[in-house]
């Protein structure tokens, strides 16, 4: 809940307090020294100028809070009476919308000033002239777009200003000046672009500065004049991209400095000479490549160095040697590819490094050696390939250690050597082939993850030392059964996770682990449980044995008279019934099984039950009788018929029923009958027509009630009766028109409404009494306007969809005066043609708009002045012919930016110049031909941008100069030749699509990671080489001129290739997997293939998809293919064989899951004689999605089983 909704709005039920009726003039009364008014200016009516405060303390000073309110102005009464009593004024959330000049004339006693978080647009100059015993001022969290030069002028004693959340874009030179004692100032989050020199030299004591979330660019000698006594300065997430080498010179009390999150490249050796006390420092998200070796050369006090996310690529042997004071140290996300082995030689007190996601292939033995103190470091996503030779040798109070996503393929006994006191382990995503037996010595540790490193077995003594681990982590391997012996010295072992392997039968293998707590077994290929799996697991809570085989709920689950959770999912359970009770079982998971009758005797606890998408036909009257403690109720999507009168009434702690998907056709009031303390009902497509007999009567407590997808024609109040304290409605997509809403009268506390039909009409009233307001959505209404008093109400309203009515064709300006704190509006598929200038400007807290799907054509000028916080802006579908220059120019913190499918032809010169923070970018299927260089110059956050469906023959090499755009997408355009490594993102690109174009060459630099270029003329790829080899992991070249895999050689790193709709005629499948070892998705289909040559391949391949369907092959010679083990999903149909032998298939590959026949026409017993085979085997067929109309009429036949031709 919004704090604003809760201080406003929980208040308009209430009678305002002391308040008394003099000549029909609300007065307030108050003796004592805090003064707590209630006043709701809607409510009260009249002039609040005229509104009479009488506060009679006997002695001393007031404090005067305003509490639930709603005010526009602070009375004039409070002070013009009563300005020598108050010393303190707090009006915080109670939409003042605007203070003046004269405001505070007489507060000559204030001392406080508390008005953040209102709608204050200005702040005057010399408005406290008089109030010159104000301590604290706080205007935070307004829409002051417009301070004064002289605002605070006269302000001795001053000591706080908080400014904090508005839109602030220039400080005036004086704005400060003679604020002597100011001890904290805060400017964050404005749209502050530079600092007048001199600005702060008045403020001689400040002991704190926040300047972070604007939009300074450079800072110089002057910037931070006076601040002599600074303690703490907030510099990140600005633009900065300069710091003169003074500019922190007289800020030798500096102890904090965040510098993060910004523009810098480089910064000079002498930045920080002058701060010797700095003790925590934040470079981190700059694009520095290098750094100074003396930049740290004073810093002597750092305690905390954030680097990371840079584009750093060596670090200077010097760079840390007079940091001995460091505790942490984080160099992550950059692009370091070696560490001298001195580099950290003087940091004995670091204690926690940070290293992940680096370049680092290789540590020297040593490196670490100096860094006696340190307890965790993170190696995270390198390109390590080896921790032998002792790298590890001096941490002896390393506690947890990071490896994750290297290429380490083997760990011996030696490789943690001198980490004694390790007690957490993280080797998830290696390529683990080879671990000794004595590799985990250290009997420390307490969690150990093993996640995704291809594991078919487990050395026997690996755990033998492992008396203290708690949390083993092993989901994501091959492993097909479990050694008893390698589990048995786990007797402190608490989680157990063996999820996504392929294990057949755990026997008893882990009976003994007596003080597991949690075991998840889910997705494995197990079929039965015996009866003593888990005899000694006495305190086991919680079991997932999800995606698994089971018919039956196993007996051995008896045996845990602890579990409390139970997750059965996706199986192919037929029954409810074990045989013998789980008495503590609370949760239990049963969706997606065959269960066709619910029987609960054997869990008397139950709390949680979900069984949706079974096949439960009837519910009998004492199917809960055994199950009170029942909380959650799930009965989506079974076959279950109404009205299940009683069914329910002995659950008389039910907090959540859900019944969807069910053919119940009618509910009534014995429906719900006893259900008490029910907060959640949702009966969504249950082919409800309507509502008789107040069905809901008895839910007193009913929060939230889903009707969707009925055929409900009206909702009355008779429907509704008896759920007044209803928050949550949604009747969305019932199949015909609901006429009546006249229900929505009575629930006065809602605060979610959801409608949408293809003819909703909206009583102009709808909304009259629902001052809880805060989310309502309308698809498919019919009114063409809506009153200008339709939502004066829901003055807290966050979220508003209006979609999907044709009717709407105009918004009249003053739509949104009431809905000021709206963060997200839809107005989707309309029929608005024209926007009215200055509509939006009362939302200066909006943060996603939808306007797409209109015939707007154009857009005034200005549209976007005031929606200054707006991050997402999808104008699609909306047939603009031409962007009004500087139509986003207030639009600072846009990040993404959807103008596609529209008619842009040309794009103004400039107009995206002020999209500071845009990372995304849509121009697709417009009438673009051609791009200005500096069109995108200043997006300097952009990162994606789709350009396809235009009209562009060329791209010029400038474009993106200087931005960091990861991916672009160029495809269906009129390139016919494409040199990325000649453009200036060239190095920075990693996704690149050139589908659909009239590509004769192509060129690209070696940095590209994903490249897709469907549908041209290629025959080859250039690559230009920066490093040995090109970075290419995914490559589709679908529908080309490629004859021979030899030109995909150059791609060492690829592993997915699809190459379908080529001309190859031959494979030589051995040279393939020998040039490129990783690749493991590999597509050939429909590519005239005749003959696959086979040879030695001298690394396991890692191949697990592999297409060669609809090809020319005579015969499948599965002994062949055998080579690839880890293959699990194998298309070869639409070639010129019918058989092949079914046993040779399923024995070649331990793994296979799916495989793929169709395009051939096989014999139908055949296919009978293969089914059979592949169920006890555990593979089913895999389809192929038919993408043209052609493919579709092809996989016609007169005859089919399993969806496959047959005869």
């Amino acid at each position: 809940m919004g704090s604003f909704r809760r201080s406003v709005l929980e208040a308009l039920p209430l009678v305002l307090l002391l308040i008394l009726s003099v000549r029909g003039e609300p007065t307030f009364k108050c003796a004592e020294n805090y003064c707590e008014f209630v006043v709701n200016e809607q409510l009260l009516g009249g002039d609040v100028q005229a509104y009479k405060f009488n506060l009679s303390a006997e002695y001393g000073t007031v404090e005067v809070q305003f509490e639930k309110s709603l005010v526009s102005i602070v009375p004039p009464s409070l002070f013009d009476d009563n300005g020598r009593k108050v010393d303190t004024l707090v009006m915080r959330e109670v939409d003042v919308q605007r203070v003046d000049a004269d405001t505070f004339t007489k507060a000559v006693a204030l001392k406080s000033l508390q008005m953040h978080r209102n709608r204050i647009p200005k702040l005057f100059n010399r408005m406290f002239r008089n109030a010159t015993n104000l301590r604290r001022i706080n205007f935070g969290g307004n829409r002051i777009d417009a301070v004064e030069e002289y605002t605070f002028q006269g302000l001795a004693n001053l000591s706080v200003i908080r400014l904090s959340r508005n839109k602030i874009p220039v400080l005036p030179r004086k704005l400060f000046a003679g604020l002597s004692s100011l001890t904290s100032l805060l400017l964050d989050h404005n749209r502050i672009l530079e600092l007048p020199e001199g600005i702060f030299e008045d403020l001689t004591i400040l002991d704190e500065l926040y300047l972070s979330f604007n939009f300074l660019e450079r800072l110089t000698r002057n910037s931070f004049k006076g601040l002599v006594e600074l303690d703490n300065l907030a510099l990140h997430n600005n633009r900065i991209s300069t710091i003169e080498p003074d500019t922190f010179a007289s800020l030798a009390t500096l102890q904090y400095l965040t510098l993060g999150s910004n523009r810098l490249t480089s910064l000079a050796p002498e930045t920080f000479i002058a701060q010797t006390k700095l003790a925590k420092l934040d470079l981190s998200v700059n694009q520095l490549a290098e750094l100074p070796k003396d930049l740290f050369r004073y810093t002597t006090a750092l305690k905390e160095l954030k680097m990371s996310n840079n584009s750093l690529k060596e670090l200077h042997s010097d760079l840390f040697a007079n940091t001995v004071k460091l505790e942490d140290l984080v160099i992550s996300h950059n692009e370091v590819e070696s560490l001298d082995a001195a580099l950290f030689r003087n940091l004995r007190k670091l204690e926690m490094l940070l290293l992940e996601n680096n370049n680092i292939g290789h540590i020297f033995p040593g490196t670490f050696d100096a860094l006696q103190s340190l307890r965790a470091l993170d190696l995270n996503q390198n390109g390590i390939m080896t921790i032998e030779g002792g790298l590890f040798r001096a941490l002896r109070v390393l506690d947890k250690l990071f490896l994750q996503n290297n290429l380490i393929s083997m760990v011996s006994g030696d490789s943690l050597e001198g980490a004694v006191q390790l007690t957490e382990l993280y080797l998830n995503k290696n390529p683990l082939q080879s671990i000794d037996d004595d590799f985990l010595r250290i009997p420390s540790l307490m969690a150990l993850a093993m996640d995704f490193c291809g594991l078919k077995t487990l050395p026997k003594g690996l755990l033998a030392k492992q008396q203290s681990l708690k949390l083993l982590f092993l989901e994501g391997n091959k492993l097909t059964d479990l050694d008893p012996d390698l589990f048995a010295p786990l007797v402190e072992l608490e989680e157990l996770d063996l999820s996504a392997n392929l294990l057949y039968n755990i026997s008893n293998a882990l009976a003994n682990l007596t003080s597991l707590k949690l075991l998840d077994l889910s997705d494995n290929r197990l079929r039965s449980l015996q009866d003593n799996a888990f005899a000694n697991m006495t305190t086991l809570k919680k079991l997932n044995l999800k995606q698994n085989k089971l018919t039956e709920i196993p007996r051995a689950l008896a045996k845990l008279p602890n579990l409390s959770t139970l997750t059965l999912e996706t199986n192919k359970i037929k029954s409810t019934v074990v045989g013998e009770p789980l008495a503590n079982l609370e949760d239990l998971y049963m969706g997606e099984n065959e269960i066709t009758k619910l029987r609960l005797n054997d869990f008397p606890a139950v709390e949680e039950l979900y069984v949706e998408r079974n096949q439960i036909h009837s519910l009998s009257v004492d199917t809960f009788v055994g199950n009170r403690k029942l909380k959650t109720v799930d009965l989506t999507d079974n076959r279950l018929t109404g009205p299940l009168e009683g069914i329910f009434t002995p659950l008389r702690k039910l907090v959540t029923l859900t019944l969807s998907g069910n053919p119940l056709g009618r509910v009534t009031r014995a429906t719900f009958e006893g259900l008490l303390k029910l907060e959640d009902l949702t009966l969504r497509n249950i082919k409800l027509t309507e509502l008789t007999g107040a069905p809901f009567a008895s839910l007193s407590e009913l929060e939230k009630l889903d009707l969707s997808e009925n055929r409900l024609a009206a909702v009355d109040e008779a429907s509704v009766r008896g759920i007044g304290k209803l928050r949550e409605f949604y009747i969305n997509d019932n199949e015909i028109g609901i006429d009546g809403l006249s229900g929505l009268n009575i629930l006065n506390r809602v605060q979610t409404v959801s409608l949408s039909n293809q003819s909703i009409v909206v009583p102009d009233t709808l909304l009259a009494n629902k001052s809880w307001m805060v989310e309502f959505y309308v698809q498919g209404g019919t009114f063409a306007s809506l009153p200008a008093q339709f939502f004066r109400s829901t003055i807290a309203l966050e979220k508003l969809s209006l979609s999907d009515n044709k009717q709407l064709v105009k918004l009249p300006k003053d739509f949104f005066q009431y809905v000021p704190y709206l963060e997200e509006l839809v107005l989707l598929n309309n029929s608005l043609s024209v926007l009215e200038p200055g509509v939006f400007d009362p939302l200066g807290l909006l943060r996603e708009l939808d306007i797409s799907e209109n015939p707007l054509k154009s857009l005034p000028d200005g549209l976007f002045a005031q929606t200054f916080l707006l991050e997402s802006l999808r104008m699609a579908d909306a047939n603009l012919t031409t962007l009004p220059a500087g139509i986003f120019d207030k639009l600072y913190v846009l990040a993404k930016l959807d103008l596609a499918n529209n008619q842009l032809r040309m794009l103004p010169e400039g107009v995206f110049n002020r999209l500071y923070s845009l990372e995304t970018l849509s121009l697709e299927n417009n009438q673009l031909e051609a791009l200005q260089p500096d069109l995108f110059k200043s997006l300097e956050k952009l990162n994606i941008v789709i350009l396809s469906h235009n009209k562009l023959a060329a791209i010029d090499p400038q474009l993106f100069a200087g931005l960091p755009v990861t991916a672009i997408d160029l495809s269906y355009n009129r390139l016919t030749t494409f040199d990325e490594s000649a453009m200036a993102f060239a190095g920075r690109l990693l996704m690149l699509s050139l589908e659909s174009n009239n590509l004769t060459t192509l060129k690209i630099h070696s940095t590209l990671e994903k490249l897709f270029i469907d549908d041209n003329k290629l025959s080859s790829i250039e690559v230009k080489l920066e490093d040995s080899y090109s970075h290419i992991t995914s490559l589709s070249v679908v529908r080309n001129n490629f004859t021979a895999l030899d030109a995909f050689y150059q791609f060492k790193m690829l592993t997915e290739l699809d190459a379908s709709y080529n001309a190859f005629t031959e494979l030589n499948l051995a040279k393939l997997f020998n040039e490129i070892v990783p690749l493991y998705t590999l597509n050939v289909s429909n590519s005239f293939v005749e003959r696959v040559q086979f040879g030695k391949i001298e690394h396991t391949p890692t191949l697990v998809h592999l297409d060669i369907s609809n090809n020319n092959l005579t015969a499948l010679d599965v002994r062949a293919f055998a080579v690839f083990r880890q293959l699990q999903n194998f298309v070869f149909g639409g070639n010129r064989f019918d058989t092949f032998v079914v046993e040779d298939l399923l024995r070649a590959f331990d793994d296979l899951q799916t495989i793929g026949l169709e395009g051939t026409v096989w014999k139908c017993d055949f296919l009978k004689s293969l089914k059979a085979s592949m169920e006890e085997a555990d593979v089913t067929f895999a389809y192929k999605e038919k993408e043209t109309l052609h493919e579709r009429l092809e996989s016609v036949c007169s005859k089919q089983l399993y969806d496959i031709c047959c005869v």
